[in-house]
């Protein structure tokens, strides 16, 4: 061996590194997406004062469930991503993305049998707006996501990129969900599939060359 490759002074070399605490960072993800719900409901106002129903209706619940389930899902493996270990199973967050897929799914479905013109199911003023604050939450949520893994050790940028961006996107559709005006499954399919296909691509393309090491 080298008389310059010497392990003991390499490792006076080394400082104590605080483990990161995906907890935490769980954490800081919902206060956000609660803030980025603040700051729909107070500046569109809350859902109830466009519909006669209340905040229970079914349609409202199964939307708001699934995107929980898919931004946990996510969440949860895009954090894990940050400390590679053997053995860790990150496939949950798959099986969430398909069954959240049900959606659109069944929206195209139910667009083509209904005897109501698609055009008129669509809201494409209420869409744009829907797509502007999704994403613009989203992105949000996504940069302090980046921001957090960047301190790990990611084995699979672009995996983690995907991950990043469809966690972020789902938390920017809730938190705009608290608003949205619109039970349609047409319009929820389309709108919501949009804004979080959207972040996902982002998170694809740009997370992994931020958090590569």
């Amino acid at each position: 061996m080298s008389e310059e490759f010497d392990l003991d002074r390499l490792a006076e070399e080394l400082e104590p590194v605080k483990p990161l605490n995906a907890n935490g960072a769980i954490g800081s993800m919902v206060l956000l997406t609660v803030i980025g719900a603040v700051f729909v409901v107070s500046t569109l106002g809350f859902r109830d004062q466009f519909l006669g129903s209340t905040a229970t209706d079914p349609m409202f619940l199964i939307r708001s469930g699934l995107l929980v389930v898919l931004a946990a899902a996510s969440l949860s493996a895009a954090t894990s991503m940050a400390r590679p270990a053997v053995g860790t199973n990150r496939s949950g967050w798959r099986w969430a993305a398909m069954a959240a897929l049900i959606v659109p799914i069944a929206a195209a479905v139910a667009a083509l049998v209904s005897r109501t013109p698609v055009a008129e199911r669509l809201h494409p003023v209420n869409g744009v707006e829907c797509l502007t604050y999704s994403i613009s939450i989203g992105l949000v949520l996504g940069a302090v996501l980046t921001w957090w893994l960047r301190r790990g050790a990611p084995t699979s940028p672009e995996r983690a990129g995907t991950v990043t961006g469809l966690a972020a996107g789902s938390l920017g559709a809730l938190a705009y969900s608290m608003h949205c005006p619109h039970n349609d499954l047409v319009y929820i399919g389309l709108w919501y599939t949009i804004a979080i296909g959207v972040t996902t691509l982002v998170g694809r393309l740009f997370v992994p060359r931020l958090v590569r090491w």
